[in-house]
């Protein structure tokens, strides 16, 4: 039975938080990339924004699993830092209204972005969850896996 209040706790960092290392993979290597994000209200997924012409867009083509860390560093003493590892599917959105929302929300959350997503060929993802898995510390760690699949409907949903 799933720890509500749990999930609470890593829904709370993952709002908190507006950037995080996303893992990809090509079939034989692990691709780190240092990414902003704008989660979902459900906090059920993310969104992200790319150049198509990446080795993490083409290795997302061919292989959508993904795992994401994002991680409470500089908010407090080290021994009570949080890391929070999401692993879910990563999809392209497709839906002009949802790119154009998203665009905008980006622009305004992530200002420093704004000549990156205006000038280029960019793409807009969203990874739904499977699971959190979220470490208190060291050595304290809570997972969860999510039974009730997240939409894979637009950024407000």
């Amino acid at each position: 039975m799933p720890n509500i209040d749990m999930i609470d706790q890593m829904k709370a960092l993952l709002r908190r938080r507006s950037s995080c290392v996303l893992a990809t993979t090509d079939g034989t290597a692990p691709h780190c990339s240092l990414m902003a994000y704008i989660p979902s209200e459900a906090g059920d997924r993310l969104f992200l924004v790319t150049p198509r012409n990446t080795k993490k867009f083409r290795n997302l083509t061919r292989y959508p699993k993904v795992s994401l860390l994002i991680d409470s560093r500089g908010e407090q003493a080290r021994q009570h830092t949080q890391a929070l590892t999401l692993n879910g599917t990563c999809y392209t959105l497709d839906n002009d209204e949802d790119i154009s929302f998203l665009r905008q929300a980006f622009i305004r959350q992530h200002p420093h972005l704004q000549e990156f997503i205006c000038k280029g060929d960019v793409v807009y993802l969203c990874v739904a969850f499977d699971s959190f898995l979220l470490l208190n510390g060291p050595d304290k760690a809570h997972h969860e896996i999510l039974k009730e699949k997240p939409s894979t409907g637009g950024f407000r949903q």
